[in-house]
């Protein structure tokens, strides 16, 4: 057997379409990069799937740990609260198990964006790119 990882990248969801194209196509960028991980969306609220439905399309996945990547810039209460209650996770382990296929799967919440010098270089892409 040679399990995968799972990543459900989560987003906010919104009235909009934007929100839903950007985390969708974050999702299939990290699809295309990383062929061995399986790659799926859930949004808090607004969009579909949900974060609970984004869970259960793993279900037929060969897979023991499903990581929860939020694509928020920084905590807020949406990240320390919302999203840990809705996947059941606790603030202070952010990891729970999850049962999927008949078997136990690790559901481990990760950090947000942050600070990271990935983005402050894609900040200074967009400021070039917006004078030109």
């Amino acid at each position: 057997m040679n399990e995968k990882i799972g990543i459900m990248v989560l987003g906010h969801g919104s009235k909009l379409p934007y929100n839903k194209e950007v985390i969708t196509a974050v999702a299939n960028q990290i699809a295309e990069k990383h062929p061995d991980t399986i790659v799926r969306t859930g949004f808090m609220n607004m969009n579909n799937p949900t974060m609970d439905e984004g869970l259960q399309s793993f279900e037929n996945a060969d897979i023991s740990n499903i990581i929860a990547v939020p694509i928020f810039l920084a905590h807020g209460v949406h990240t320390t609260e919302d999203i840990p209650q809705i996947l059941g996770i606790s603030r202070e382990d952010r990891s729970t198990t999850i049962r999927l296929n008949g078997k136990d799967v690790n559901l481990i919440y990760a950090e947000p964006l942050g600070a990271d010098p990935v983005i402050a270089e894609l900040a200074y892409k967009r400021a070039i790119d917006a004078i030109e």
